[in-house]
């Protein structure tokens, strides 16, 4: 049976670079493209068969890592990997968390991208940044919403409203948050937050 990978990616020119990769790393298989996000979500509805997904996260159509949650929320047992120039261990500790099954710095080689390619349809699971001795801690999930809450701008009170959550607990996880970040104040750790790859826009 042939295996097809989904590639979705915005740019034609790295698209194809993608699919020229694919093609010496997993002979024979079938290439489906989708240059935004509505357009993946056509490809999966018509080829259920699909095994591999590449997925940029920067797409047309989608924010964020919402794309991301909305692809393993309704295909969790598909298979996708991140391959993104977003590569902040923060950014990818986060992708992770929401169920992306490995992930490949664009700015990696095409030996190394060849090899991640098939140790992915060999069922392994292949992370490759591009920061190389840059880490930094992942923040817990109810954390980190109020970090993303933080940035579009709401009061402790709105965020408590949104997250079903006491002020007084929202109070406490930016308070923590200030002091991860070492800042003086909320926007001054949303800066941060955003440099560091925590929050994605």
């Amino acid at each position: 049976m042939t295996i097809k990978v989904l590639i979705t990616e915005d740019h034609e020119l790295y698209r194809d670079g993608l699919r020229l990769l694919l093609e010496e790393a997993i002979p024979g298989m079938e290439v489906i493209e989708a240059e935004d996000f509505p357009g993946a979500l056509e490809a999966l509805s018509r080829h259920p068969d699909i095994a591999l997904m590449l997925l940029d996260i920067q797409l047309p159509g989608t924010r964020g890592l919402d794309g991301l949650r909305d692809i393993k929320t309704c295909y969790p047992a598909l298979s996708v990997v991140v391959v993104s120039t977003i590569d902040h261990h923060a950014s990818i500790q986060q992708m992770l968390q929401l169920g992306a099954d490995g992930f490949i710095a664009k700015t990696s080689s095409r030996a190394v991208m060849v090899r991640a390619l098939r140790d992915v349809m060999a069922g392994e699971s292949v992370i490759i940044g591009g920061q190389e001795g840059h880490h930094t801690p992942s923040l817990p999930p109810r954390q980190l919403a109020t970090l993303e809450l933080m940035a579009l701008g709401l009061s402790n009170k709105e965020i408590a409203a949104q997250l079903t959550i006491s002020p007084a607990t929202v109070r406490e996880y930016v308070s923590d948050l200030l002091v991860r970040f070492d800042c003086a104040n909320r926007t001054q750790a949303v800066l941060k937050a955003r440099r560091l790859g925590y929050i994605l826009d």
